[in-house]
């Protein structure tokens, strides 16, 4: 029994060793699918946080089971990696163009408003000099029309030639001197035909023509019409350049937005190494401060950096000529046409001594009495748009915030307390979560990527830069060149203006302008007494700037980035 037993219990030579390392075998084999089921459970929790960042970003999962080149890690495939990647960056241009958009769209909300304030301004002032020219040559006005009609077709037209497209100081489309000394020369026959009070008459066309080629001789209107060219010229110029430097800031800041697509594949690399790859490796930390501003500053600010002096420039040179004199030259331009005539009225007879030596006595003919159509509106009623002097100042002051805007844009990527710590411990480092011990660099300016710590070798300058650099630069020259012309010359807005809101010029009854008798010469006598003439005063035409408070009255443009800048239409 025993033997029995012996000979059931011996194994045959090597059976003992198979059997041990097969049941070793299958241990090791169930250890290790055990040990892969507690990773893959791991791995699965420990992205949870991270997939649903992605998920959040659209961020898709088109992954490979090869890590990512750049950031490694269990929870960023090659393909999700290359997603977050372009993420990043267009996430970092965003912010940088949100910074400077809103600018960029108040200088063209601003351009556009004054531009559409000026020109409904010059239609006013046109019809109310041709009520004007109603009153004091009745039936014979509306041969003064067309001159009229053709002064103010030549501020409008330099004030529409103000867009981007124009070379910058490039001369006006018109000489306002020119356009008001060949109104006054042209209103000259019908201004003397009052003075000989022929109301019923009409100079002959050669004795016109005479008139016309004499004015410079008798100047009629006295330094009138010399003095009223040298204003219009200078506010209408300065307001023309201010118009077309707003276009042309606009336009640089919306150019600039199109350099950063110039970013290294170097620099987008390192800004998802900020932004992204902490969620990639399973941490939930934000990158840390000074970490960002350094890789923001050499990879972002660095490409505009040399935009910040020529933009501190332009935005000094706006605030000098962000003032409202078109506005009051145009407000007072009736005015100035009545103070004209009144000199030649209250000078009448040296003028008709003078007339007389160039041209002789009057030769005229018989006309039919014209019906002239009355304007709309009254000489009395003054002007309905409201002068934007307060909005002007306040749309410089918020412009002025700007001043340091390409210095500082590229901190505005790591502004965001959502995305990044505000401090420098406990954060992501870019290699790890803890604390950030690198110098920080001191701005985005060229000269100083060579102090940082994250972009070794700032970038090559682009020379779209220094292209805009050089136009705003120009910018600036043209508004200083206007800033030191007269903002207020004495005759336009003289201390004169401010009893009657328009100078010294006075209006008329309408039974003022004719006389009874019926001119000099052949015609008659044509001696006046100025001393009976009965004058009225101006209602307050806005001649000079309003008090302080005054804005009250006016109504708001909103901007979208939720800064009022208020410029004021009827």
């Amino acid at each position: 029994m025993s033997a029995h037993r012996c000979r059931c219990t011996r194994a045959a030579p090597g059976y003992t060793t198979r059997v041990s390392d097969t049941v070793t075998m299958k241990c090791s084999v169930v250890v290790l699918m055990l040990a892969c089921l507690r990773l893959a459970s791991s791995a699965s929790t420990s992205c949870t946080l991270a997939e649903d960042f992605f998920t959040r970003h659209n961020i898709s999962a088109d992954d490979s089971n090869e890590p990512g080149p750049i950031c490694g890690g269990q929870c960023c495939g090659r393909g999700r990696e290359a997603h977050l990647r372009n993420y990043v960056r267009k996430s970092a241009e965003d912010r940088v163009c949100a910074a400077s958009r809103p600018v960029a769209e108040l200088l063209l909300a601003t351009k556009r408003t004054l531009q559409e304030h000026l020109t409904a301004l010059s239609h006013q002032s046109q019809n109310k000099t041709a009520v004007l020219f109603t009153h004091i040559y009745k039936n014979h006005a509306i041969r003064a029309h067309a001159p009229l009609g053709s002064l103010y077709d030549d501020i409008r037209i330099l004030l529409r030639s103000t867009g981007e497209d124009h070379d910058l100081g490039s001369p006006p489309p018109k000489d306002m001197a020119t356009s008001a000394k060949k109104f006054f020369k042209d209103i000259f026959p019908v201004a003397y035909q009052n003075i000989l009070k022929l109301e019923s008459k009409q100079f002959t066309q050669e004795y016109e023509a005479c008139l016309k080629d004499a004015y410079n001789g008798v100047q009629p209107f006295g330094d009138v019409p010399e003095q009223l060219g040298s204003s219009l010229s200078r506010s209408l110029e300065s307001a023309r350049a201010l118009l077309q430097v707003l276009a042309v800031g606009a336009g640089a800041l919306l150019d600039s937005q199109q350099i950063l697509s110039s970013m290294s594949s170097e620099c987008a690399s390192r800004l998802l190494q900020v932004g992204g790859c902490a969620r990639c490796r399973n941490h939930q930390a934000s990158p840390c401060r000074n970490y960002c501003l350094n890789v923001a500053r050499g990879c972002i600010g660095s490409l505009l950096s040399e935009l910040d002096a020529p933009w501190a420039g332009y935005v000094e040179g706006v605030e000098r000529v962000a003032r409202a004199d078109a506005d009051a030259a145009l407000r007072t331009l009736d005015s100035r046409v009545s103070e004209a005539i009144m000199h030649a009225l209250e000078n009448h007879v040296i003028l008709e001594k003078k007339v007389r030596q160039e041209c002789g006595p009057p030769t005229t003919v018989e006309v039919a009495m014209l019906t002239t159509p009355r304007p709309t509106g009254s000489r009395r009623d003054p002007l309905r748009a409201p002068p934007p002097d307060a909005e002007l100042l306040q749309f410089a002051a918020t412009l002025a915030s700007s001043r340091s805007l390409f210095a500082d844009i590229a901190d505005t990527v790591c502004d965001d307390p959502e995305l990044v710590y505000d401090g420098n411990d406990r954060c992501w480092n870019g290699e790890a979560v803890g604390e950030y011990t690198k110098a920080l660099v001191a701005s985005a300016s060229v000269s100083d990527q060579k102090y940082n710590p994250e972009v070794p070798a700032a970038a090559a300058q682009d020379a779209r830069v220094a292209a805009l650099g050089d136009k705003l630069r120009q910018a600036r020259q043209l508004l200083v060149s206007h800033s030191y012309k007269s903002s207020a010359d004495s005759f336009m807005l003289g201390d004169e203006a401010g009893d009657e809101g328009s100078g010294s010029g006075r209006s008329y009854t309408d039974d003022d302008a004719a006389y009874d008798a019926e001119g000099s010469g052949e015609e008659g006598s044509g001696a006046v007494d100025i001393g009976t003439r009965t004058m009225i005063g101006e209602d307050t035409t806005y001649s000079a700037p309003p008090v302080a408070g005054s804005a009250a009255n006016f109504r708001p443009l909103q901007f979208i980035f939720g800064i009022t800048i208020v410029i004021w239409l009827t």
